[in-house]
């Protein structure tokens, strides 16, 4: 297993043996069918690129590759390998934007600051908290994400109709035998 990828012969997609391929090109190498497959991946990333959307993508792949007998869900596969492989175009772009924007915020905020303008850099810095990542945001919070064990406490009545009704192997909740508390009913007045 060299870079967290081991090939087993028969049991591999075009998927598994390109992404190989891409992180050791000397250990593996592609058949002239994935050679074709990843020729074709390249095609729909840089169409993506140029802002094209996945159908017409799918469609320029079928036109250009119709020796191949491309069908068109084969076509929108290639589109979906194409950005698992290569990244998301849309997200790196949102990212590349952000990260402009974050920039020209911080050079703004620095010239409000150099002029005395406490108001605009203020703004300015509210414009650069909003040009960071999500995960960098205050609001994430990692703690919530950890699994912690859930503990109830109930009075030991219910947990001795708990426990008897358990040996039985069945629990309803619906008839626990346990005392009813005395209580007197309230208008809504």
């Amino acid at each position: 297993m060299e870079n967290g990828i081991e090939l087993q012969k028969g049991r591999d997609t075009s998927f598994d043996k390109i992404f190989a391929y891409y992180l050791n090109p000397d250990k593996y190498t592609l058949t002239p069918k994935q050679e074709e497959i990843k020729e074709r991946w390249l095609a729909a990333w840089t169409l993506r690129l140029k802002k094209k959307s996945p159908t017409k993508v799918a469609k320029i792949l079928q036109e250009t590759y119709k020796e191949q007998n491309l069908s068109r869900a084969q076509a929108f596969r290639d589109v979906q390998n194409a950005e698992k492989l290569y990244g998301n175009v849309i997200n790196a772009d949102r990212v590349g934007r952000m990260a402009i924007h974050y920039e020209y915020a911080l050079e703004a905020y620095k010239k409000a600051l150099k002029a005395g303008d406490y108001k605009a850099a203020k703004g300015f810095l509210s414009e650069m908290r909003e040009s960071l990542p999500f995960e960098d945001s205050p609001q994430f919070n990692p703690e919530k994400l950890e699994n912690k064990p859930v503990k109830f406490y109930v009075d030991k009545a219910v947990e001795l109709a708990i426990a008897k009704q358990l040996d039985a192997g069945v629990l309803d909740f619906n008839n626990l035998e346990v005392e009813d508390i005395s209580h007197e009913e309230l208008d809504n007045e």
